[in-house]
């Protein structure tokens, strides 16, 4: 069997792209023939593509030109790509790519289309807000739209996508691939370390890292005479980073918070304790699976996809949207009992490994385009 996956070329290597790229590499190896299409934008100009370098080295991958957001030209050589090929289902994902994909089909009278949805902002920018219920509208025409949480899978039901049009599969990973055991041990096992929390991801507004400023400061107030040892580390990369190093230095917090800059997940899960999640909207992220292979916690916001990630009190902490105040405690509880984090980050591995395999995500894939394909 054949199938294609559509993707925007956005040049960015984030959690979302890292899913595709291992879902299209775990196919490959199922005995899945997997051909990708990258919508290029020529309006952007030429430049390097890491999400391009990465599923080139996993499946063939053609770039399919787009003048402007939106092209007819690109859609009608993404269909002529499909017969020619005889592929049997083509597999989007995001705004973009879904557009595209169901005028290739036709709405569906030519192919079955397929779609993964990993999240919008929720902003109120009106542009954002436009594409968005684009988006949703190109989904309606979707054969089936992959959901990965309960979260978005009771949004598309609200707005106008059936149940049977719905298929559930969460996000998969291949634990000891990520870590071995001995590995993720190690951090827990090394006196002295300093007790680190982290944050891992794209420097934006969604992240919300000011709030975990906030609960820093707090904390270290709290703990102004305590002799415990203890840091923040912040990775990643994005529109907020010059912004967070100037609240860093006017809170005073310069001797406690690293701003780290990207770093491989290795790297900073290696140094790194418990991680915190704090967006204000998440569907299923990525760091916190990594977090769960590493055996660390993750204290997280009520938000999106995150509570069915995150078991409150057993793999980790949830905590109020929002709410500094509560996330400092959580913070102190792990921090004064540090055996409290081990066992919970012991839990997180096991959670991982029973409920979210790499293997049931790559069959449950294929089954789904097997269904398609029939009619």
């Amino acid at each position: 069997m054949k199938v294609a996956f559509l993707l925007q070329d956005t040049r960015t290597l984030y959690g979302a792209e890292q899913a595709t790229v291992r879902l299209v590499a775990g196919l490959v190896a199922a005995g899945v023939d997997v051909r990708v299409l990258l919508l290029r934008e020529l309006r952007l100009g030429p430049g390097t593509s890491p999400l391009a370098a990465a599923l080139g080295r996993v499946a063939p991958t053609t770039d399919v030109p787009v003048r402007g957001r939106f092209s007819r030209a690109a859609a009608a050589a993404i269909r002529e790509i499909m017969a020619r090929e005889r592929i049997a289902v083509l597999h989007s994902t995001g705004y973009k790519a879904d557009t595209h994909a169901v005028w290739a089909a036709r709405g569906g009278a030519l192919f079955p289309v397929v779609s993964t949805v990993h999240g919008w902002l929720f902003r109120w920018n009106w542009k954002e807000r436009f594409f968005q219920a684009l988006n949703v509208a190109a989904l309606r025409r979707c054969a089936r739209v992959v959901v990965l949480s309960d979260f978005y899978e009771r949004y598309l039901r609200r707005h106008g996508l059936g149940p049977l049009q719905l298929a559930r599969i969460p996000t998969g990973v291949d634990a000891e691939e990520i870590v071995p055991r001995a590995a993720a041990r190690r951090l827990w096992e090394t006196p002295g370390e300093p007790f680190t929390f982290g944050l891992l991801g794209r420097l934006s507004e969604e992240k919300n890292v000011a709030l975990l400023l906030a609960a820093v400061r707090r904390l270290a107030r709290d703990l102004e005479a305590s002799p415990r040892s203890w840091r923040v580390r912040i990775a990643g990369d994005g529109p907020l980073r010059g912004k967070l190093r100037r609240q860093i230095a006017r809170l005073g917090l310069a001797d406690r918070v690293e701003l780290a800059g990207w770093q491989p997940a290795a790297e900073f899960f290696g140094r790194v304790h418990v991680l915190v999640q704090c967006s204000r909207v998440e569907n299923q992220p990525l760091s916190v699976l990594e977090a769960m292979a590493w055996m660390r916690p993750t204290i997280a916001t009520r938000a999106g996809g995150l509570p069915e990630l995150v078991a409150d009190g057993e793999t980790g902490r949830l905590v109020p949207s929002g709410r500094a105040r509560a996330l400092a405690a959580a913070m102190k509880d792990y921090l004064v009992a540090p055996e409290k984090a081990h066992a919970a980050g012991l839990r997180a591995r096991e959670r991982l490994e029973r409920d979210y395999p790499f293997e049931r995500m790559v069959r449950d894939h294929v089954g789904l385009y097997e269904a398609e394909a029939r009619g």
